[in-house]
């Protein structure tokens, strides 16, 4: 049900006062979510034919993906599991991580892919044919069709100089790439570029040493990789394992001081050839996006897009955000279960709440990758997970 509420907009991040503004609740068993609107009209075209993806990591796990309007137009439920994180690819299926109630927040044991009419492509559970990794975190395919995933692995150390024991366990990151049937075809891990001995917060962050968090490529197919203990985004050669810069806090890049994040997530290049990351801002308990446009030849960094969430919608962790054109992006503050579409500046266009999805990320989905004949109306299909 759509309602017309005439009055002033709620002091959310709303720029300004609008004669009338739209709610829209769409219910279903699972979820409750709330559309609030300046002007539907004033939204880009681009938006207006577009969808945005959501999921639940928790258990029950669900993925929906929404209009404009705020109608679930497409949505498929786990009963055992959380969808860690989901990719729509660009064959126009969803991979997805999936964990159970036991497995750590972002970490899954089952690797899932599903077409838009509700078919299983994929599924690889972890102890299976060659799949032995802790995926966690991302998740994508490559140019190849190979899945590319995030890893982690537990080491042992001696910190006992340092405050530790004399077998102390550090658990480090990597990535690996698997073939569709769960074998490995190549690894990287962070033990082979960083000596955890070296660090002076190995203590504090032992359990989960680098916490990475997000993987994509550069605009050459190597990686892109965000460290949020580190303050840190890595291009990491994909054929030789190299890291070619770090960027961030302690980098190889000049940057403006102001513009140093602390922590972020959902590093990658936009389609402007910036670098963008949401920057979760938990030193000053303020999120914002950045996009910086890198020079890897001088190693400068200009500053090319700084915007700001309001304090009420600060993400400690999780989120993201993207450009949907060059006067908007869409932004995931994944804490507070809340998707908003803002201009440049931060002024609010549209805002969706969810009450129970808390989403790691908020993909957009251009209409013309998603059209009616490619999937099914919500019957909300299930998956059942069995470890």
């Amino acid at each position: 049900m759509l309602f017309l509420i005439c009055g002033s907009m709620p002091q959310n991040g709303f720029a300004g006062v609008a004669r009338y503004y739209f709610r829209n609740r769409a219910n279903l068993p699972s979820d409750s979510l709330s559309l609030t609107c300046l002007n539907m009209r004033s939204l880009p075209l681009i938006f207006k034919k577009g969808y945005t993806l959501i999921y639940s990591r928790e258990v029950p796990g669900i993925i929906e993906i929404v209009n404009v309007k705020g109608k679930i137009i497409w949505s498929h439920q786990s009963k055992e599991a959380g969808f860690k994180v989901v990719r729509f690819t660009t064959q126009g299926t969803l991979l997805c991580l999936v964990g159970a109630k036991e497995n750590d927040p972002g970490y899954g044991n089952t690797i899932l892919e599903l077409s838009l009419r509700g078919d299983t492509l994929m599924i690889l559970k972890k102890g299976q044919r060659g799949f032995k990794e802790v995926i966690h975190h991302d998740i994508l395919l490559n140019n190849k069709n190979e899945i590319v995933a995030l890893t982690s692995e537990d080491r042992i150390y001696d910190l006992s100089g340092i405050g530790g024991t004399v077998k102390d366990t550090v658990r480090g990151d990597g990535i690996i790439v698997m073939n569709r049937r769960g074998q490995q075809l190549w690894k990287w891990t962070i033990f082979d570029v960083l000596n955890p001995l070296q660090d002076k917060n190995i203590i504090k962050n032992k359990k989960d040493w680098v916490h990475t968090n997000s993987i994509s490529f550069d605009s050459d197919d190597n990686y892109l990789v965000s460290f949020y203990n580190l303050g840190q985004v890595w291009k990491i050669n994909a054929k030789s394992g190299q890291v070619m810069w770090k960027f961030g806090k302690g980098g190889d890049f000049q940057l403006p001081f102001l513009s140093i994040f602390q922590q972020s997530h959902a590093a990658h290049i936009n389609q402007k050839h910036w670098l963008m990351v949401f920057d979760n801002g938990a030193d000053i308990k303020r999120s914002r996006t950045l996009a910086f446009q890198l020079n890897p030849v001088s190693k400068k960094a200009t500053l090319m897009l700084e915007t700001w969430l309001p304090p009420s919608l600060y993400s400690e962790r999780m989120g993201s955000s993207y450009l949907i054109n060059d006067t908007t992006l869409l932004t995931c503050s994944a804490n507070k279960k809340t998707v908003v579409l803002t201009n440049i500046k931060g002024n609010f266009l549209w805002e969706l709440h969810s009450s129970k999805i808390a989403s790691y990320r908020a993909e957009f989905i251009s209409g013309d990758r998603l059209t009616p004949g490619l999937y099914r109306q919500p019957s909300m299909a299930k998956t059942t997970i069995n470890n």
